[in-house]
């Protein structure tokens, strides 16, 4: 005789809120007629609650913020005086100048694109969905002009960084690119992952994108590396190192 059992499925993913997660209260209470005892007509007492709880998720917001910057100018400098003085009040300055583009912007589209991999014209089909007609075009300016105006600067320094380590970590995979020039879309090109080993309480990971997996790529990217690279066994590290 065999004997056998089912296995019990194994579920490891749990539901977890934050513990700082907002939190609407909603009391439910009755009126002084509702708690008006059918039996002798005396109000009935608050002996305790009853808890439930539920999730409900806010999809993302659109808020047009509009600035509106008082001007002031002295009148009796205007009676008495060839030079009228005049004061704006300050304000913050814009993300990109003539832009309806906030930070806050910048890096919603951002997240959605590159952690979510949500394409630009699904962003725009999604607030177009709520009345929001902001173009692919307009999203894909803001990002290219973020990375010139921002981001980069931020990158150049953390290069500077990295490379002055004593040990790093590379690798790269590929990743396919469409419409890029002088390559069909089945090609393939490559995204080099440069990172900071446990040595160090600021962690430090960069991407860089080429279009092959040619030796000069490490190379270019390390030129200024005098430490120990630890990589997997393809030899265009050892090659460029």
């Amino acid at each position: 005789m065999v004997s056998y059992h089912k296995r019990k499925k194994k579920n490891n993913i749990k539901d977890r809120l934050p513990e700082d997660i907002p939190v609407e209260v909603i009391d439910h209470s009755l009126s002084d007629e509702e708690r008006t005892c059918p039996s002798c007509q005396q109000l009935m007492v608050d002996i305790g609650t009853k808890l439930r709880e539920h999730l409900r998720l806010i999809p993302a917001q659109a808020v047009l913020e509009r600035h509106v910057q008082h001007v002031y100018a002295c009148k009796a400098c205007e009676e008495n005086a060839d030079d009228v003085t005049v004061v704006t009040a300050k304000a913050p300055a814009p993300v990109f100048s003539g832009s309806l583009a906030t930070a806050e912007s910048i890096a919603h589209i951002a997240v959605q694109k590159f952690v979510m991999h949500a394409p630009l014209y699904r962003q725009e089909q999604d607030w177009a969905l709520r009345d929001i007609h902001l173009s692919r075009q307009t999203m894909s300016n803001w990002l290219i002009r973020a990375t010139k105006e921002y981001f980069l600067p931020i990158y150049r320094t953390l290069y500077k960084d990295l490379i002055s380590r004593d040990v790093l970590h590379a690798d790269e995979t590929v990743l396919q690119v469409l419409k890029e020039p002088g390559k069909t879309p089945q090609s393939k090109s490559y995204m080099w992952l440069y990172r900071t080993s446990g040595d160090t309480d600021r962690p430090i990971v960069l991407y860089d994108y080429q279009a092959d997996r040619r030796q000069e790529r490490p190379q270019k990217f390390l030129e200024h590396f005098n430490g120990y690279l630890h990589t997997d066994g393809y030899t265009e590290y050892s090659e460029a190192s």
